[in-house]
Order: structure tokens, then sequence, then C-alpha cells
């Protein structure tokens, strides 16, 4: 893919990673390029240490989900919230445990019936339905565009967590696009910054903002000031 330039990235297995940038920087497109939705013109790609086109793909995107920044539904305009989180599962071949179904509602903090028709919720309620999908699929690692964006700073921070804590329980790896730097802060891990498709980073912590590529500086000074701040 023409748009990344360069990048050379590697994220180890249970990190929590963060990839900030522009509109049209290319960050969307890695993420696709990690579980075949787009194919590299040249470089090379790996997940779990084998490249990715070696991969059978549904295999691949067993392993490595992506849960995209629109949400998608999969089980039609009447589909309830039971069927969209049964979706991936009955996909993948696997039994649906109702239990397990109000288990992931819980953690994300979506009170809603399974009853309820999806079309329903609202647009970060189908985001956090989203989530849930991919997380009853047990992926290896998540590869998250913009979770945060239809939810307000405290939600943010509490979708986040719990993210982090699911994640931290089964040694999964969390790869989250987002334009929000109070979401680095949230996660607590590295960090990248992608502009122009050239990678910037990564940066370990609290480094982000003091780094010294000014075009990271630029970017970080041109955002709301509470973004920028983290506040």
């Amino acid at each position: 893919m023409g748009i990344l330039r360069g990048v050379d990235l590697r994220v180890e297995r249970g990190e929590r990673f963060a990839l900030l940038g522009e509109s049209g920087g290319g960050k969307s497109t890695l993420l696709k390029l990690l579980n075949r939705l787009a194919e590299p013109s040249a470089g090379a790609v790996r997940v779990a240490g084998q490249a990715v086109g070696e991969w059978e793909v549904a295999a691949l995107r067993r392993q490595a989900v992506l849960v995209p920044s629109v949400p998608i539904r999969f089980a039609g305009p009447a589909g309830s919230v039971r069927d969209e989180l049964s979706a991936g599962l009955r996909w993948a071949g696997r039994e649906v445990d109702e239990g397990a179904l109000r288990e992931v509602l819980a953690l994300l903090g979506l009170e809603v019936a399974l009853e309820r028709a999806a079309g329903q919720l609202s647009g970060g309620q189908q985001t956090r339905l989203n989530l849930g999908r991919a997380l009853l699929l047990e992926p290896e690692l998540l590869l998250l565009d913009e979770p945060t964006g239809a939810l307000d700073v405290r939600s943010a921070r509490e979708l986040l967590a719990a993210l982090c804590a699911w994640a931290d329980a089964r040694g999964a790896t969390l790869l989250v696009v987002t334009h929000r730097p109070d979401d680095v802060r949230a996660l607590g891990g590295r960090s990248a910054v992608l502009l122009a498709g050239e990678l910037h980073g990564p940066y370990a912590g609290e480094a982000l903002w003091s780094s010294a590529s000014a075009a990271v500086r630029e970017f970080l000074g041109g955002l709301p000031a509470s973004e920028a701040q983290g506040t």
C-alpha cells in the first residue's frame, strides 16, 4: 500500500500499543494489513511471527480481529443484540453461551437486553457491541480503529480500562488507533505517531509529549487543548 513509507514497527505479545496520527496518514491501513483486509505492495507484515500471506485468511482473522471505526451490523435490520454478539461465534463455528454474552455486555458497560434490536442502539452503544462481538472470539491480537471516537472522555477511559483488564487476563495484545492522546495515557503502554505515511516513535509513556520530532510536536500542538494535554 503506497500510503505507508518505510514503516518498521514491532509490537510485543501482551502489549498495549497506541497509534496516533492525522486523518489519512495511514493508521487504518496499517491495521488492515495485519489481517489481510489490505495487502502490502512491498515489505513484510507478520502476525505471531508468521507472514500474513502464510496464514489461512479465516484463521488469521480469528486471531487478529479488527474492529473498524464505523460499527458494522451482521444480523440484518431486525437483528437483536444477541444476534449481533453471536455472529462472530457462529462464523468461527463455536457454541453460543448466553452467560458469556451477558458477561461481555457487563464488561463493556453496555446495559441493554439481549432481546433489544441492535438498530435502536446509539452510536457509542453500537461501538461497544462491535467490541463485544470481537472479545467473544478471544483473539490473540485485537486491532481497534478509533474505539473511543463516539465517547466522552470519562466513558473512553472506562472503556479502555475494561479492554486492558480483558487483555491482561488473557495475555492478549491491544493495538489501538486513536486521535486522542488521552487514550495513550489510559492504555498505559507505548505509542507511535503516523504522519503522512511515516512512523515517528515508538515512545514509552510520557516520552511522547517530549518528542524530539518537530512533526510530532506540531501534531500534538495542533490538537484541542483538552486532547493534547489529556485532561
